[in-house]
Formats: C-alpha cells, sequence, structure tokens
C-alpha cells in the first residue's frame, strides 16, 4: 500500500523551504516500510482530492498567494468534501490566510475560500520570531513565525501559546483545526523541526489503515529537536 501526498502550488508556495514538510512526512513513512507518492500540483491543473490521504501547501509572496487564491476557487466545495472525510489537509505559513473569509491588505479585502468562519488583516507591524506550542500531550511545538497579517478566530484553535506570537494581540491560541484540517502560521519547516508531531499524523494514518505503526525515535530528527529544547526552553 503507498500513501498518497499532493504538494499543492510547490512552485508558488514554497518561499521558506516548505518542501522540507514534504520529506519529513516522506521519511516518517519510509521508516514504517511505508512507501509514498507525491503529486506536485499547481495552477491549472486537475485537482482530484479525493485520492489524496495528505493534502499540504505552503506560504508565499502575498502576489503568488492571491495567485493560488484565484486558482483553488473553483476547487472549494471539493476542499470542504475532503475536510468532512477526515482526511489531512496540512496548511502553513500565510496559506492558511486562504481558507478563511478575506484576507485584507493594504486595506483592500480580497475574498477568500470562506471555507471557515475567521479572517486575516494586515498587521501594521510583521510579526517575526521564534514560537512555542502546545498540542494535546505531545511534547511542545517549535516553529518560526514570519507574518504579516493577524487572524480574527474564536473558535477550533489547533495549539495553545506556551510562548511567542498568538493568532493576535488579544489571543492565547494559535492556528485553526477541523477535522483533521490544520493551520498554523508556524513555519521552519513545522514537521522537520516536530518529528513527534510528524509522527502523530503518520501513526494516525497507519492506524486508521490498520497498518503497524512502530514507534521510532532514535533519529537525528529527534536528536535535533531536544537540542533546541534543552538549549532555548527552559
Amino acid at each position: 500500500m503507498k500513501i498518497k501526498i499532493a504538494h499543492l502550488y510547490y512552485d508558488l508556495l514554497n518561499l521558506y523551504g516548505e518542501q522540507g514538510n514534504i520529506l519529513a512526512l516522506t521519511n516518517a513513512f519510509n521508516k514504517q516500510n511505508v512507501d509514498v507518492t507525491i503529486d506536485l500540483l499547481s495552477i491549472g491543473d486537475n485537482k482530484k482530492f479525493n485520492k489524496y490521504d495528505i493534502i499540504y501547501i505552503g506560504s508565499g509572496s502575498e502576489e503568488n498567494l492571491l495567485l493560488a487564491l484565484n486558482d483553488l476557487k473553483k476547487d472549494t466545495q471539493d476542499i470542504r468534501e475532503y475536510i468532512k472525510k477526515d482526511k489531512y489537509f496540512i496548511s502553513t505559513g500565510n496559506s492558511k490566510d486562504l481558507f478563511g473569509k478575506f484576507i485584507q491588505i493594504n486595506n483592500f479585502k480580497y475574498k477568500a475560500l470562506n471555507i471557515f468562519d475567521y479572517y486575516a488583516k494586515q498587521n501594521p507591524v510583521r510579526i517575526i520570531g521564534e514560537s512555542i506550542m502546545e498540542f494535546k500531550d505531545l511534547p511542545p511545538i517549535i516553529g518560526f513565525q514570519n507574518r504579516a497579517c493577524v487572524m480574527q478566530n474564536n473558535y477550533n484553535h489547533l495549539f495553545n501559546v506556551i510562548n511567542g506570537y498568538a493568532d493576535n494581540y488579544k489571543s492565547s491560541y494559535e492556528g485553526y483545526r477541523e477535522n483533521n484540517f490544520f493551520a498554523t502560521y508556524l513555519i521552519g519547516p513545522l514537521l522537520i523541526r516536530n518529528p513527534h508531531f510528524t509522527d502523530y499524523i503518520v501513526k494516525d494514518i497507519l492506524i486508521k489503515k490498520k497498518i503497524k505503526y512502530q514507534e521510532i525515535t532514535d533519529t537525528y530528527e529527534y536528536k535535533a529537536y531536544q537540542e533546541y529544547i534543552n538549549n532555548f526552553y527552559k
């Protein structure tokens, strides 16, 4: 059996090396002796979402983000159906803004996909820096943020903020989750820096497919994560 992953707008929304998240997922599945196929999808491609186990989309410039938004609008209903089926859809960086009601940049509102009831507005000051988050009973989630917008959202939070930046200045939460749709401003790449979070996703998928999962933590990824925690998280 193969796991099928779609990397959306790999050519437009890869500003911070987000292909690293695809590599992390591939490596994690391979360690479980499970093969992975990856489809690189961009503007104009026929996106048959239902055939994938994971869909991933990363961050990009404002110009490229709007190009992707315009192309993705025709697939809005398919995305809704995909999320309802509890499959994994992972969005990092500013691609998170695509799935809300609108994106406001320079006082102009761009209508987004309107799949979820949140929205993004350009912040007067760019938000840049490390963040540490809490997710379920996993070890702390680490990541970097470099974004222009703040997000207004009152429910379905993905992370609790331990240290760093929340969705906005009044919140103590970051990200959005509905079923297995995970959206976060964290980059890094996120799944490279947090192997336990990657394995959380991999384990869940394999168990649902009735494939045996083996816990493997003696890896360079886990060692690098622990070094960061030892040095920067008190």
